[in-house]
């Protein structure tokens, strides 16, 4: 083994050798969270350490619901003290582009050290690759400082706090990895891609990044302060009905936080609304860390992006959950007046179960009618604000998992963003042409991290403005125009006013 060292201002590290590329794990950017600073701001490392980056930091504690096939089993163990990031570079002498990973997770689970997060290919197109850990579900997005009248001083929004101090720390220090702090991009997916749109509502001026790609989210997931506060609230009565008072919150084991956050869903606030977007634990716009209205304060951001779907997400869930697989007609028209105004809903069911054959279509219609609602509405709403700046994309390879009945589901681009379709447990997952769809990702996200724009000499792309075209990503890629726009835009006009 190759022993690797740099020295920068946050102190000197010492990394890895192989494969000609140089690795850092675990490398800290924050101060070390304990019991007292969990619910905290995290804070700055304040002088130089030094560090055998040559081992992968813990896991931010997870608040699971239930286990589905994409639950990774090798992540290391969880720690509240989970702030850390990897680094990987071909060239620590070098002055290339930088990617900066945000992992998704639905803001509750997830790590930068995931197995599908391959650090070995992305680096040899000339890009200095980092990954990131952040604190998730509890500590990281529930807001208490109100509801427990400042006993627990959370806001809600630690976990994006953690996320941009990350990036503060790679503009400070990456120039000793071989990293040009000038040129940052940041990428991530689901969650993720949620947190990368509101990082570019929080810095649209461009000064710590001037690049974003958000795979399948948008800039939709956060929640206002009344929201926020009734989650709040619901979390503290959930633990005084297990017996524990807002003090003892402050010194239970993280694991009894999480299974107490793994009791609560979003519909126990709902009062028969339905509330979007669909999770419980999620940022606060407070006005104060995260603007009130995060797309109007990006409007007139200089930040160059990509964005796009995935054109079966929602099969993730809706093939396996009893909802969805025993979905009748009743359930399905109640859904959708949960959602939209009266008047909108026998044009918007119409819409979506006259592409249905096969199967239970009410479970395949409100599958459809879920990825537009969730993934695709947000996804064309930046690139219509933005549109002389963006790109946008379309990813349609379906998996051969279940037979195919899973299609392009959310996450499947992932083994081909980073290479892991390389790796042996992933060869099911990804289609017979998944060595040149990965290339085809890889080109494309470093040439548009090197130069603003994903254009090779695999595909001219276009600004979304020119002709209001998107890249369709699969084993035969093409532009072709936004898929579903019109069916898309009745969605967003529909909405329910209660």
């Amino acid at each position: 083994m190759t022993y690797v060292s740099v020295s920068c201002d946050a102190g000197k590290f010492t990394g890895i050798q192989k494969n000609k590329i140089n690795f850092f794990y675990g490398i800290p950017y924050a101060k070390k969270l304990t019991k007292e600073t969990r619910w905290l701001p995290p804070e700055k490392l304040n002088s130089e350490i030094i560090f055998q980056a040559v081992k992968r930091g813990c896991s931010a504690p997870q608040t699971i619901y239930k286990e589905s096939f994409l639950t990774d089993p090798s992540m290391p163990d969880e720690s509240i003290d989970c702030l850390s990031l990897n680094i990987a570079s071909k060239d620590i002498s070098a002055n290339m582009p930088v990617m900066i990973w945000i992992h998704g997770g639905a803001y509750i689970t997830g790590s930068s050290n995931s197995v599908v997060y391959d650090l070995d290919y992305l680096p040899l197109h000339e890009i200095v690759l980092v990954t990131i850990n952040y604190r998730l579900g509890p500590f990281g997005f529930l807001k208490l400082d109100e509801v427990s009248n400042g006993l627990i001083k959370s806001t809600g929004n630690e976990g994006l706090m953690d996320q941009k101090l990350a990036i503060e720390w790679v503009k400070e220090n990456i120039s000793e990895f071989g990293g040009d702090p000038e040129n940052i991009t940041l990428f991530g997916e689901s969650a993720g891609a949620w947190s990368v749109a509101l990082q570019s509502s929080i810095s649209p001026e461009g000064n710590l990044f001037s690049k974003a790609i958000c795979q399948s989210g948008g800039m939709n997931a956060y929640f206002d302060v009344d929201r926020g506060n009734k989650w709040g609230e619901l979390f503290i009565k959930t633990s005084h009905d297990r017996g524990f008072k807002i003090d003892d919150l402050h010194i239970l084991d993280h694991k009894q936080i999480t299974k107490i956050s793994s009791e609560i869903k979003h519909t126990m606030i709902a009062d028969g609304i339905w509330l979007t977007p669909e999770v419980g634990f999620a940022p606060i716009a407070d006005g104060k860390f995260l603007p009130l209205n995060p797309i109007k304060n990006f409007k007139d951001s200089s930040i160059r992006l990509i964005i796009g779907t995935t054109s079966d997400e929602y099969r993730l869930w809706s093939e396996f959950e009893d909802y969805y697989i025993n979905l009748n007609e009743d359930n399905f028209y109640k859904r959708l007046k949960k959602i939209f105004k009266k008047d909108a809903v026998d044009q918007i069911a119409k819409i979506y179960l006259s592409d249905q054959s096969d199967g239970n279509k009410f479970q395949h219609a409100l599958s459809n009618l879920m990825t537009d609602w969730t993934f695709g509405m947000h996804a064309l709403e930046l690139l219509e604000q933005h549109q002389d700046s963006s790109y946008g994309y379309f990813f349609n390879e379906p998996s051969p998992l279940l037979d195919g009945k899973l299609g392009a589901y959310h996450a499947s681009e992932l083994p081909y963003v980073f290479g892991s379709v390389n790796k042996k447990i992933f060869k099911d997952f990804c289609s017979e042409k998944s060595e040149e769809i990965s290339n085809f990702f890889q080109v494309s996200w470093s040439q548009f991290a090197k130069t603003g724009s994903p254009s090779s000499d695999l595909m001219d792309w276009e600004v979304y403005k020119n002709n209001l075209h998107v890249a369709y990503i699969n084993s035969t890629p093409k532009i072709k125009t936004f898929p579903n726009k019109d069916r898309i835009k009745l969605l967003n006009e529909s909405k329910s006013d209660l």
